[in-house]
């Protein structure tokens, strides 16, 4: 039994020497993982606790790997000559110096494949750039372990040198590697076809990038996006140049850029895909956001944000009339007293229809008309003495109409039969049976009419009414003016009524 025995846990403060050489020629170019499996494996072995790792399983779990990712990265340190499998089952390494392995390079046969690809592969770089040993390497793990080509792996790096520079990383080599190895691009022909879409999806990219002011190579994802735009759902070059116009409205970026072609492939139904359709399409939506506005500030909502939703609800009202009848509409529901809504516009319009008006030369005939009515109605109101509750009411203008224009009353008649309807109840039914009453005896003027009054109210005075009149007299007083009958007032007389001004008159 020995004297001396060593705290297991002392490990923790020691020091495991790494040679410089490993992290200037191996570590640059070595896959993410693969570094720390070596360290760790160096540390085992340099503090004497090579037997706690008896599997390849211990190690992947003390580094929370898979056991294949470090399977990988063992016979990658293998290939660099950096360790030696000495044992299969299980499988036991040996780590060499920087010393042995070039040592051992040196007595090993060469593998004059391998030897060949790595000529060809530094020869792509000539004196421009020297590449670490690991890196030559890790291409080579993708003939072997991803099942390309060598000729296609030179191929990808000849492209990698072209859109990213002499200076590009390995690393993002072997995911573009990955990739044509999962999507079985393994031919020359295959791997031309994609290299090319790529080479000018990444200089597309870097041009938008430069418009978008930004000076940089652009990023796979950006790439990639790209690729969705012009490939994906078509969108030629300069027609995704041309919508980088829009980005002036918000962050001029590759993700805000996304938003605006997909808005623009979807609302087009995928159908502006040239430069020339694309601002066409921009313009039309400009075109039409700044009539939304004119139509929202007619409505009295100056502020209203322009989304989807509204643009499809005017180009609804659009399909009834033309755009200055809408804010014609728009204009007079604003007017309105208590909450409006654009559905008011649209029954509005329709209103219009129905009456026949279809330009706006007939509608701002028929409001000016309209105008001149609620004028009239105003006065005579005020001469019945009911102006604070009458109003201007489509039913009121409809019989002001009918009086001028159908039984061709005057003014000066009509003004004197209001001025006879003080004191009752429903004053214009009162007036509209008047003058009904005017009219079969042929009165016509402001004298006959006076003289008409004057004959009934003397004759009323007289108590000249028959037996039946008398019978028939209502109890409680009644004014004189009253006499007159008064007939049941049928609402389809006047078309265009409101339902509550049929209530109304249908109380008579």
């Amino acid at each position: 039994m020995a004297a001396f025995v060593n705290d297991p846990g002392s490990f923790l403060w020691g020091a495991t020497a790494v040679p410089n050489a490993f992290f200037c020629e191996y570590m640059p170019a070595a896959p993410e993982g693969y570094v720390k499996v070596y360290l760790y494996g160096l540390m085992a072995v340099k503090e004497g606790l090579g037997d706690t790792i008896r599997m390849v399983e211990d190690l992947a779990i003390a580094l929370g790997m898979e056991v294949a990712e470090v399977e990988k990265a063992l016979r990658y340190w293998e290939r660099c000559r950096l360790m030696e499998r000495v044992r299969d089952n299980p499988p036991q390494y040996r780590y060499l110096n920087v010393q042995q392995a070039t040592l051992m390079h040196q007595q090993t046969q060469p593998d004059e494949q391998y030897e060949s690809f790595a000529q060809a592969l530094y020869s792509l770089f000539g004196e421009k750039r020297k590449l670490h040993g690991g890196e030559t390497v890790l291409a080579y793990e993708w003939v072997e372990q991803l099942g390309l080509s060598p000729e296609v792996v030179l191929m990808l790096i000849r492209h990698m040198i072209s859109t990213r520079g002499l200076n590009f990383s390995f690393k993002e080599a072997q995911k573009i590697a990955g990739e044509m190895s999962s999507e079985k691009i393994t031919t020359l022909e295959a791997a031309e076809m994609m290299f090319s879409r790529s080479e000018s999806a990444w200089k597309g990219a870097r041009k938008l990038l430069s418009r978008l002011g930004k000076r940089r190579n652009p990023s796979e994802d950006e790439i990639d996006l790209y690729l969705k735009w012009t490939v994906q759902w078509g969108f030629a070059p300069k027609a995704v140049e041309a919508a980088c116009v829009e980005t002036t409205k918000g962050d001029p970026s590759f993700a805000y850029l996304d938003k605006i072609l997909e808005g623009i492939h979807q609302r087009s139904g995928g159908k502006a895909t040239t430069a020339e359709m694309v601002e066409k399409f921009l313009k039309g939506e400009q075109d039409e956001t700044a009539r939304v506005r004119e139509m929202l500030a007619a409505f009295g909502h100056k502020s209203a944000v322009v989304d989807e939703g509204m643009r499809l609800v005017y180009r609804s009202l659009c399909d009834l009339a033309s755009h200055e009848i809408v804010v014609l509409a728009a204009r007079q529901v604003g007017k309105r007293r208590g909450a409006h809504s654009l559905d008011q516009v649209g029954e509005l319009v329709e209103a219009w229809n129905n009456r026949g008006l279809q330009t706006e030369a007939d509608v701002e005939a028929y409001l000016k008309s309209v105008a001149r009515q609620d004028k009239t109605l105003r006065n005579l109101f005020a001469l019945m003495g009911k102006e604070k509750t009458l109003i201007c009411s489509q039913a009121n203008r409809e019989l002001l109409r009918k009086w001028q224009e159908d039984w061709r009353v005057s003014e000066p008649v009509i003004s004197l039969a209001a001025a006879y309807a003080q004191n009752v109840e429903h004053p214009m039914a009162y007036v509209d049976k008047l003058l009904q009453n005017w009219r079969e005896k042929d009165i016509t003027t402001v004298a006959e009419a006076q003289e008409e009054h004057e004959k009934f109210t003397q004759a009323a005075a007289a108590g000249k009414k028959t037996e039946k009149a008398a019978a028939a007299k209502p109890s409680g007083k009644r004014v004189l003016a009253q006499q007159y009958e008064q007939r049941e007032y049928n609402p389809d007389d006047v078309n265009g009524m409101s339902a509550e001004d049929i209530e109304e008159m249908s109380k008579l």
